[in-house]
């Protein structure tokens, strides 16, 4: 069979005074070795993870596998939904942990602590064919460990990008804000145009590129509901 990635929950670029919203892009892969998240999102994302697994028609007990791009709280929060699937971290981003979490506001120290404690954790280094139809590339500069994943479907070039590239904004000023490591996070950014047909960010839409520029872009959609009255605002970009 062809791999495939659907995509469950879009990111979003949002923040406010009070800080990040941390609406980050989840990916469902289909593969010969059978279902594989690509991060579990934030907190509150738990019911739109399960509720868009469920309707797939896939269960939790179903996800074999839980690769983390980085280990950012809007990335890494629902993995304990997924008791059974083996979770893979890369070597580079354990040891920016080890280095760095007192410094990186958004790493949740005691979280990563109960990942780390996993039996079902894979630590992997290097670039490597993670799962069939499936190439794990680094890409650091958001974290110093972070990882991106390949995909070849129909001729094309699809790069899960995740905060590598975080959003369009950043393929033309090869910017990444906040980054650990700002020359790394151009290059890393720079690597990914370079190789995409179709980029997935990790607070966007899906856009497609040409000659380096973004075409087609996705549209993003979201509604938030303020419970006290039951007032309902819509936000949009595209």
């Amino acid at each position: 069979m062809t791999t495939q990635y659907d995509i469950l929950l879009s990111g979003f670029p949002g923040k406010c005074s009070r800080g990040f919203l941390g609406w980050s892009t989840t990916v469902l892969l289909k593969t010969r070795a059978g279902y594989a998240l690509f991060d579990t999102g934030g907190a509150g994302d738990r019911p739109g993870i399960l509720e868009g697994l469920a309707k797939r028609g896939v269960d939790a007990g179903d996800i074999r596998t839980v690769i983390l791009s980085h280990l950012h709280f809007d990335h890494i929060a629902n993995a304990e939904c997924f008791p059974d699937a083996e979770i893979v971290i890369h070597e580079a981003e354990l040891s920016y942990f080890d280095r760095h979490w007192a410094h990186d506001r958004a790493v949740p120290k005691y979280l990563v602590e109960g990942l780390l404690r996993r039996p079902q954790l894979s630590v992997v280094s290097g670039e490597l064919d993670i799962l069939p139809g499936v190439r794990m590339i680094r890409t650091p500069g958001h974290t110093g460990g972070h990882i991106a994943l390949v995909l070849q479907i129909d001729g094309e070039c699809v790069v899960l990008a995740q905060d590598a590239l975080k959003h369009r904004g950043e393929v033309a000023t090869s910017v990444s804000a906040g980054s650990f490591d700002a020359k790394a996070a151009s290059a890393s950014v720079q690597r990914i145009v370079g190789m995409a047909d179709i980029i997935v960010p990790g607070h966007d839409a899906p856009f497609r590129i040409h000659d380096g520029a973004v075409v087609l872009p996705g549209r993003l959609h979201e509604e938030i509901r303020i419970t006290i009255d039951d007032r309902l605002y819509e936000m949009e970009i595209g």
